[in-house]
């Protein structure tokens, strides 16, 4: 068995203890050869960054020199090392763990992260740093002032070694004051704010020659603007078409790793295909040659394959749901639900939605429809697919995080609808389709759902919309893999409920959803037949005569009730 180091962000630790690592150590190579001093890298939550800070830190940090052969030999740098290996001071920054309840919590947990980070740098350097001023640092008042203090005695050690400073999750503390405390937000990133201050400090530190180089990472660009004024020096590599696949996978990468866990080579393309409906499709640049896994997704599911030789009940780890979960929060930005709502309601029911990519962000503008969905899209919720003139159509990634999407419009569905899912149990009626083939349980709740909306919302229903609510309550259960406007021959199936391993339920369904308004109720004969010759036709195309104990299901929705639920 091989080692998968899911969680595993340690780079000296993942290689010593020879856990399986997909070589990226070129990327240092290249990222010097770019020519760009100070960067900014963004990535969605569980991609990979910390490991690549760690990885950053090993290589350039010189208390890592003696261990170079054994950390790097076998990897691509090892072979063909820089001239800037070893060779700096590495000042590593961590600003996630920080309280956020209040504005004093805030200022103490930003201030106290750089304070410990300035410790470990003291310690580390011991040798080239012999009476580090510690005391001093733990006494400052803000977080520039214990960076200026370290700066001035470095400065004055004279030393042929520059600093070299990482930063890991810049943005982590920002995006919870941005999603619950807006106000408190703009204040510590206003001119004066604390956070300005110190990337004030940071640049003030590139100037005097004593920081040569600096790696920012995070998740979205929304702080860069900021500290703009005060750190003006940095470029936004988030999108660069060279580093494209420095964090992420790609299928040959996922395709080796699956063989090495003990998938057979006459499985593979089945698993493979499977995984990539589930973990891949990021493009992070429209002109990228090839998508990219999310390597976190990856990683989890090697791991539960190995130990149990077989899929994992569920898609999506817990640890990276919940992370991904949260992010729903941040649709309160600028306080638009309404006009946030209705571009996730776009993206599940049309499922693709256009803009131009906003790349920095400014407060001093209204918070736009664009800046949302570029805020989606740096969070890892919805990806490019393919540029449209002067903008970009973004997409789902795949299919775990369109069910987030799903889980989410339903939340908000059933509260507009003043319904509760437990009182529902909804689980419970697809539960009893899946087993007995009985729709009725489940489309009572659909029904139910849609009579409280039709009494509250004013816009109305159409065939798309109906459709979305219909589709959002089936995914409460995860038994099944939901393929929407299932392509088969040309044609296009409404709703594909797909076994999903190594859940077995008794049946699979083709289902076609019809929508009348009360007012064309005469139409319902004629749709009806239209309805049951095109499932028919359906049937009979060679990709579902393959599937086992499927079973077929039109249903015609006139205003809010079924009036035609019929097995074909």
């Amino acid at each position: 068995m091989i080692k998968i180091p899911y969680g595993t962000s340690n780079f000296s630790s993942l290689i010593e203890q020879e856990y399986y690592y997909i070589d990226r150590t070129h990327y240092l190579e290249r990222i010097e050869n770019l020519g760009e001093r100070y960067i900014v890298f963004l990535r969605p939550r569980r991609f990979g960054k910390s490991l690549w800070i760690s990885t950053l830190q090993h290589y350039y940090g010189i208390e890592y020199k003696d261990q170079f052969d054994s950390i790097f030999g076998k990897y691509y740098i090892g072979k063909h090392p820089t001239s800037q290996a070893n060779h700096y001071l590495v000042l590593r920054l961590d600003f996630s763990g920080i309280l956020t309840q209040t504005l004093e919590s805030t200022f103490e947990g930003f201030l106290n992260n750089v304070k410990r980070d300035l410790r470990i740098f003291g310690k580390t350097y011991k040798t080239q740093l012999p009476n580090f001023d510690e005391e001093r640092i733990n006494k400052s008042q803000t977080a520039n002032e214990a960076l200026q203090i370290a700066f001035e005695y470095v400065k004055g050690q004279g030393l042929s070694n520059k600093m070299y400073v990482i930063i890991d999750e810049y943005d982590h503390f920002a995006n919870e004051l941005l999603a619950f405390h807006f106000d408190d937000y703009q204040s510590i990133v206003s001119r004066n704010g604390y956070v300005r201050k110190f990337y004030e400090a940071l640049k003030t530190g590139t100037g005097v020659g004593i920081i040569d180089r600096i790696f920012i990472t995070g998740v979205s660009p929304i702080t860069l603007d900021s500290f703009t004024s005060g750190f003006n020096i940095a470029r936004n590599l988030t999108t660069d078409l060279n580093l494209h696949e420095l964090m992420g996978f790609t299928t040959e990468e996922v395709e080796k790793l699956m063989l090495d866990i003990g998938i057979s080579s006459e499985d593979l393309p089945d698993v493979m295909y499977d995984i990539q409906q589930w973990y891949n499709g990021y493009l992070f640049n429209e002109d990228a040659p090839r998508r990219l896994y999310n390597p976190d997704m990856v990683m989890y599911f090697a791991l539960e394959y190995q130990k149990i030789k077989r899929y994992p009940k569920t898609l999506l780890d817990t640890n990276i749901a919940s992370d991904y979960g949260k992010l729903h929060r941040l649709f309160r930005i600028g306080e638009k639900d309404e006009q946030h709502y209705d571009v996730i309601e776009e993206l599940v029911e049309n499922k693709e939605v256009s803009a131009n990519l906003t790349t920095q962000y400014s407060f001093e503008r209204n918070f736009n429809r664009d800046d949302f969905i570029s805020m989606l899209f740096y969070l890892g919720m919805i990806t490019i697919k393919k540029g449209d003139l002067d903008g970009l159509i973004f997409h789902q990634p795949n299919y775990v995080i369109g069910e987030l999407y799903f889980d989410y419009f339903r939340e908000i569905m059933l509260q507009r609808a003043q319904l509760s899912g437990d009182k529902l149990r909804i689980r419970q009626r697809v539960i009893k389709w899946a087993q007995e083939n009985n729709p009725a349980p489940f489309i009572e709740a659909v029904e139910a759902v849609l009579s409280a909306l039709s009494n509250r919302d004013s816009m109305g229903f159409n065939e798309k919309h109906v459709k979305t609510i219909f589709t959002s309550l089936l995914y409460t259960t995860g038994i099944y893999t939901i393929k929407s406007e299932y392509e088969s021959e040309k044609k296009y199936v409404d709703l594909l409920l797909k076994k999903r391993p190594p859940i077995e339920p008794n049946f699979t369904f083709a289902i076609e959803l019809k929508y009348l308004k009360k007012s064309e109720s005469d139409k319902l004969g004629d749709v009806k037949s239209k309805g049951i010759a095109q499932l028919k036709a359906y049937l009979q195309h060679e990709e579902l005569q393959k599937m086992q104990d499927l079973k077929a299901w039109l249903i015609i929705f006139v205003g809010s009730e079924a009036r035609e639920v019929v097995e074909v």
